[in-house]
């Protein structure tokens, strides 16, 4: 339990590539709930009308963030530990949750690669190579903020997948954002 008398909330980000996606696959056998940033665009990375998947919509991205500690806060309602996987630093988490009542804390786990796959996945999404050398940079600075690593580089995503849950499950140190 958290200071807020909810469950833990954990939260795995990652720079794009790292396997979010292929990872929320192979959470769902777990007992608790497992959410993705992602999950709520449209296949075009828009909401509700707006590309927020987009870098010219960062000035929306702390009202999305904002939308996602609410989020947490409900699930956690339900007494079970959440799990969210994303791609925030712990300190946009924080500015997210400055003006929720009760906001969860947060215990955080980083889901990594090497730059070498990140950027074989990402030019295999057809990224250019400009934003491909961005998200290694993006991967670099989670390096330095999130010591917890999971990695898919070498692993299978159901080999991950069962070090994370057994993170969540087992109350593994906690690494607060707050």
């Amino acid at each position: 339990m958290d200071r807020t008398g909810f469950p833990q909330l954990h939260v795995v980000t990652g720079a794009p590539g790292a396997g979010k996606s292929t990872l929320l696959r192979h959470l769902g056998a777990y007992p608790f709930a497992t959410v993705d940033f992602d999950e709520l665009l449209e296949s075009d990375g828009s909401l509700l009308g707006i590309d927020i998947a987009s870098p010219e919509a960062s000035l929306a991205w702390p009202a999305y963030n904002r939308l996602w500690v609410k989020i947490a806060t409900m699930l956690l309602r339900a007494g079970s530990p959440v799990l969210i996987l994303c791609p925030l630093a712990p300190d946009e988490w924080t500015a997210a949750t400055a003006h929720a009542r009760n906001p969860p804390g947060a215990a955080w786990g980083r889901l990594d690669c090497d730059d070498a796959d990140r950027r074989v996945r990402l030019a295999a999404r057809g990224w250019t190579p400009e934003q491909i050398e961005e998200a290694v940079e993006d991967a670099e600075e989670l390096r330095l903020a999130i010591g917890r690593e999971f990695t898919t580089t070498g692993s299978s995503a159901a080999d991950v997948a069962a070090a994370v849950a057994d993170w969540v499950l087992n109350g593994a140190e906690k690494q607060s954002a707050q």
